[in-house]
């Protein structure tokens, strides 16, 4: 009989591309989502997954009834909106985290993962050019975003025991084509810029740090944490990324092949040095244990995304839906969610 995997967030940028792979490898599916970006990013598996319209904050353990594994996609996912919203942010991406991974416990879910991010290891104190942050790194998490994160983190290992092993995935920055598409996500964001503008703007004199993930390696990182032995991974942090771009370099590249592939004259606008979010991870504990090869190129996922953008004219990239902070804005000036709190 099929394993049933529940996916919190399933409809959203990595959840969309993860539900039918789980699919294609033979689980079944339950997808909990508010659906605040919509449905339609399920519409081509809409009748093979079992889709619960709720708020993760606002479901009991009925959701965990035959569920095999929990793969927690579902946050508020930016440090704008975060910030729009400290308290908001708290309740879905740590306190709601926290009571779903006691449920799942009790319940006898054999696996979760949890999606955090790389951006935790950002402070003040950061250098210009970042060290390589290890998983052990003792960390003072600064923004409301990443102190949600890093605190959801600490609930979840307080709960590992012998029957109870969560895996943590410390995402960088990921890119590439996705059902529910965001362009607010830096290599995305030149992409769009590219194809629309032919120009790129670089914040902060372009000297700024981050991992990068293409999301075909995250879809593979979750399909694989299904099917390794628990004693390898359970319990353990992972920074799940591909590699460590400066920003500016990162721009020279998406011009360079632009030009190589489709013969665009790409220009590049420096802003000012300002203060925002800088820094890199260091990736050899996922590279040993997972045995992680990329699935593409970098240069792959830039010309998908852009050929994507020139073959649907009517898919329009400045929708404000497939920006999270303007769309959470949207939201949470609504009050809409404020009936959960």
């Amino acid at each position: 009989m099929s394993k049933t995997v529940l996916v919190t967030g399933g409809a959203g940028y990595v959840g969309s591309g993860l539900v039918p792979a789980l699919l294609n490898n033979g689980y079944k599916v339950r997808v909990l989502d508010r659906m605040i970006f919509t449905e339609n990013s399920l519409l081509g598996v809409k009748d093979k997954v079992e889709i619960i319209k709720k708020d993760i904050r606002n479901v009991g353990s009925e959701i965990m009834k035959n569920v095999w594994a929990v793969i927690h996609l579902a946050a508020f996912a930016t440090e704008p909106t975060a910030q729009y919203n400290p308290r908001l942010t708290d309740l879905v991406n740590h306190i709601a985290t926290a009571k779903l991974a006691k449920m799942a416990k009790k319940e006898g879910v054999e696996r979760f993962i949890f999606a955090s991010s790389c951006s935790i290891y950002f402070t003040y104190t950061t250098p210009l050019i970042p060290p390589f942050y290890k998983e052990t790194e003792k960390i003072n998490s600064i923004s409301p975003y990443s102190i949600s994160k890093k605190a959801a983190e600490e609930s979840l290992l307080e709960l590992a025991d012998e029957n109870f092993s969560p895996i943590i995935f410390r995402k960088g920055t990921i890119y590439g084509l996705s059902p529910r598409m965001r362009y607010d996500l830096v290599l995305n964001s030149f992409v769009k810029d590219a194809f629309l503008r032919h120009r790129l703007t670089v914040n902060a004199g372009g000297q700024i740090w981050r991992p990068l993930v293409d999301i075909q390696d995250i879809v593979w990182a979750h399909l694989k944490a299904l099917e390794m032995p628990l004693d390898k991974i359970g319990g353990k942090i992972f920074n799940i990324c591909n590699e460590n771009w400066n920003i500016i370099e990162l721009a020279e590249m998406v011009k360079r092949i632009l030009k190589e592939k489709k013969n665009i004259d790409i220009k590049i606008d420096v802003q000012p040095t300002g203060i925002t979010r800088n820094y890199q991870a260091d990736n050899s504990l996922f590279k040993q244990i997972f045995q992680f090869i990329p699935q593409r190129t970098l240069e792959e996922a830039i010309l998908e995304i852009y050929s994507f953008l020139e073959n649907n004219p009517k898919n329009d990239p400045n929708n404000p839906i497939f920006y999270n902070d303007i769309w959470y804005k949207k939201i949470f000036e609504s009050g809409e969610l404020n009936n959960n709190l």
